[in-house]
């Protein structure tokens, strides 16, 4: 069962155990680190999301992660602000009194509620260890740890995947090179 985690202690660590491993830029607390990237061996890889690990995905997510141990890891809602600010202002409030960090089960139930509970926003999901690593943001997931579990989360080699994500992003972009998508997908294609 997924379990909110509102001791205010518990929050702040989680949001600064989590905030090292992101980019400190407003608006960018999505993205990884390079430094942090360098500094633990780690690749990323983009997969398209609309807002959610997506539901299709959830049993080779789930079945990766109990495979390789985990029985738990912990979701902290990261929109523009959130975790750079803890526990000061966060400009992007959640909604009312909606706990903004969790400790979530690793079955498929539990991510099914993930999605329904935080879907709607930008959120990191990793193992307290920071051995990995899930960005959700409203266009795309960055998965991100050691090449051989990426590819067992990924369910596929890292190159196809990253291709996967450039059509993606293409097709979205209308031929603008410019484009947001674009450009997360030529940051990550070779980290």
């Amino acid at each position: 069962m997924m379990i909110p985690i509102t001791e205010a202690g518990q929050v702040a660590r989680y949001g600064g155990l989590f905030g090292e491993m992101m980019l400190k830029r407003d608006g960018e607390e999505c993205e990884f680190s390079p430094a942090w990237l360098s500094n633990h061996g780690w690749m990323v890889v983009p997969a398209e999301s609309m807002a959610r690990i997506p539901p299709a995905d959830i049993p080779r997510i789930v079945a990766a992660l109990r495979e390789l141990g985990y029985a738990s890891c912990t979701a902290v809602f990261n929109e523009p602000g959130y975790i750079r600010a803890l526990p000061a202002f966060v400009p992007t409030d959640p909604p009312s009194n909606m706990p903004t960090c969790y400790r979530v089960t690793v079955d498929e139930a539990d991510f099914g509620e993930l999605n329904r509970t935080l879907g709607l926003f930008r959120f990191i999901l990793a193992a307290e260890d920071r051995s990995w690593a899930i960005s959700c943001t409203e266009w795309y997931n960055l998965f991100a740890g050691a090449e051989s579990f990426l590819e067992a989360l990924l369910g596929r080699p890292i190159e196809r995947a990253r291709q996967e994500f450039m059509q993606f992003a293409s097709l979205m972009a209308r031929g603008n090179s410019g484009d947001p998508l674009v450009q997360t997908a030529l940051r990550y294609a070779v980290v």
